[in-house]
């Protein structure tokens, strides 16, 4: 009998030992191990922006999406550690204007912080370390151009300034409490606020785009660039983002969707979440966009963050009645 006939003859072939009605073992099949869930760190501010639902400042479980209430009154951006948070409220006075910046303790809601700064000011953000200094962007109105400043608490006075600009340098805190300074014309440096800056790289932004705004990750790595398409008249055609080594080495495309407004960092530096708006293409005053909050790996490339293209994934939010959604704009933090 040839081997091929043993193969196909379950009995009689082979060395002695069994006999013919002896059944023949079976491997039982190899059922793969699905990946864990993903457990996500922190905790992620923000407000409701759907009708029907309480305004103010929110604590969200990433994981549950069940929210504790901060504040009512205003939108706070936090302090990375979540301890403290920072309002800001603007009182135009004609052709000028004046800025409110409160601190609170998240924990009390007791005030730090309650000073009056001529001008506007925007985009605030918490240092890391020194908790009495901010980051802001800063224009005499809403309308002028802007520079992007550090404000010291303690001392009331400017540590750093970008020159004023309709489209100012894009500057970040760094987990050392120094400053990342992004610039059009693709330098990148550090800087110590009141102290010295140091050039450390000078990259090439693809397709000629402009920054908007740097994210650099909690542990210092990397940075994501938020980058700007204009078209012929000025107008913005698209943002998306880029990540490269906090050094400015290894520049490589992370969305690409167009409609990038802002992102954030998870506090273990593994995730990025980032927020898809149709209004940051908009050119018509009474067009009305759609905002979005979408996570995905930090390591992820060319994300899309459909749906259908499975390259991102959306936060779960409970609404205040219960009722289950997905997490939308505005965000305002993830903190640790």
């Amino acid at each position: 009998m040839t081997v091929l006939a043993c193969l196909g003859a379950l009995s009689g072939c082979g060395g002695g030992g069994g006999g013919g009605d002896e059944a023949t073992p079976t491997t039982p099949p190899v059922v793969p191990t699905p990946d864990p869930p993903t457990t996500l760190t922190g905790n992620i501010w923000h407000s409701f922006s759907d009708l029907g639902n309480p305004a103010g400042t929110f604590v969200m479980n990433p994981n549950t999406g069940v929210s504790t209430a901060v504040q009512s009154e205003k939108w706070g951006v936090p302090s990375p550690d979540g301890s403290r948070f920072i309002s800001n409220d603007y009182t135009s006075q004609g052709s000028s204007g004046e800025t409110r910046l409160t601190v609170r303790k998240t924990d009390d809601k007791s005030l730090v912080v309650d000073q009056v700064v001529d001008g506007y000011i925007a985009r605030l953000a918490p240092s890391p370390l020194a908790t009495n200094q901010v980051l802001a962007y800063w224009g005499e109105t809403t309308a002028a151009p802007r520079a992007a400043v550090v404000w010291d608490f303690s001392a009331q006075k400017v540590l750093f300034a970008t020159p004023l600009s309709k489209t100012p340098d894009a500057v970040a805190w760094m987990p050392d409490g120094t400053l990342l300074r992004v610039q059009p014309s693709g330098g990148v440096s550090k800087v110590t606020p009141g102290g010295s800056e140091q050039q450390v790289a000078t990259v090439s932004w693809p397709e000629s785009r402009l920054p908007q705004a740097v994210y650099v990750s909690p542990d210092g790595s990397k940075a994501l660039v938020q980058l700007a398409a204009l078209r012929s008249t000025g107008t913005v055609s698209g943002v998306d983002l880029w990540m490269m080594d906090a050094n400015g080495a290894n520049l490589k495309r992370f969305t690409n969707n167009g409609l990038i407004a802002e992102a954030y960092w998870s506090p273990d530096s593994k995730f990025v979440a980032f927020t898809k708006d149709t209004g940051v293409t908009c050119t018509d005053a009474t067009c009305q966009g759609s905002c979005t909050v979408w996570y995905a790996p930090a390591s992820a490339t060319d994300v899309v963050a459909v749906d259908a293209s499975g390259d991102a994934k959306k936060f779960p939010a409970k609404r205040p009645d219960g009722s289950m959604t997905d997490l939308r704009c505005p965000v305002m933090a993830w903190t640790r």
